[in-house]
Parts: C-alpha cells; sequence; structure tokens
C-alpha cells in the first residue's frame, strides 16, 4: 500500500488530491512475471461533481500506472533514444487487468481538487511495496518488468534497479 498528495504548479505548489492504493500481487521467481490480483484505490478529491466520471477517470490512471510500472521501458541505442513513439510502448491488456475497486470520499463541503494524475501518483510506491511482500527485495525504481524482477531474485546481494 501507499498513500500520496497531489501537488500543483511551482515550488512549493499546494496541495490537491489525495489517493491510496492497496495491490495484491503474486509473483513467479522463475520467470519474474508479476500477477495482479486487485488493486484498490481510495481517493480524496474534495467535492464531487461527477462521481462516475471520477471513477472512470481514475480507473484510466491506474491502467496507465499499471502499465508504466510493469511493461514501459524508454530504449537507447549508442545513437540515443529509440522509444520515440507512443506505439512503441507496450500497454496493459485486458487479460492482465485485475479488478479495481475505487472508493470514494465525497466531501460536498470543499472545493473540488481534480482526479487528473493524483490517483496515479502512489501507485510505483504501493506495486514496490506489494513486491516487497511477494519477494523480500526492495525495488527502488519502476518499470519492474520480469527481467529485474529475476535479476533482483538472482542476486539478492545487490539492490534492484531498472536498466
Amino acid at each position: 500500500m501507499a498513500y500520496a498528495r497531489y501537488v500543483h504548479s511551482k515550488f512549493p505548489g499546494f496541495g490537491a488530491a489525495w489517493a491510496a492504493w492497496v495491490i495484491d500481487l503474486s509473483v513467479d521467481p522463475a520467470s519474474g512475471r508479476i500477477a495482479l490480483a486487485r488493486v484498490v484505490v481510495g481517493q480524496d478529491t474534495g467535492m464531487i461533481v461527477n462521481p462516475d466520471g471520477v471513477r472512470h477517470q481514475i480507473h484510466g490512471n491506474i491502467n496507465q500506472t499499471l502499465s508504466r510500472c510493469l511493461l514501459e521501458r524508454v530504449q537507447f541505442d549508442a545513437a540515443g533514444v529509440v522509444s520515440r513513439e507512443w506505439g512503441g510502448y507496450p500497454i496493459i491488456g485486458f487479460k492482465d487487468l485485475p479488478p479495481i475497486d475505487v472508493l470514494l470520499m465525497p466531501r460536498q463541503d470543499e472545493p473540488p481538487m481534480g482526479a487528473g494524475e493524483s490517483a496515479s501518483v502512489p501507485g510505483p510506491a504501493a506495486i514496490a511495496n506489494a513486491l516487497f511482500d511477494a519477494t523480500g527485495r526492495r525495488f527502488h525504481q519502476a518499470p519492474f518488468t520480469p527481467d529485474v524482477v529475476r535479476a533482483a531474485l538472482a542476486h539478492p546481494d545487490r539492490s534492484p534497479r531498472s536498466a
């Protein structure tokens, strides 16, 4: 699990929506593949004008965050960045999406704080914490691809980092 408050504007910025993730996952030690069982996201956006719209926005943020954390990686060669367009980034497919529960905290007496990227912020930390629970190894940098997980399990004396 992890939680965070999304902060807007120039430093030090001002706080907006809060989000918390709870994620249940398992790891196949041989392949390094992460299987997602369930994601629960709690969201405090202040006043909620359109609850269904907020839920849809959060679902999209969860899908994108899972893709970024488990699949996407900028590729490089000797000349520089090879991944130059969105088509080069894999996204999570429907068969790999877990059940997703969104819990909204309606606070109609507060101003609306937005539901954009705020739901994404705690996702990587929640996944890293769940990976620690599943493997006993700390992961410090996404993406948590199968090769990163296998390397961490094969070399318990080193801190896993993404390449």
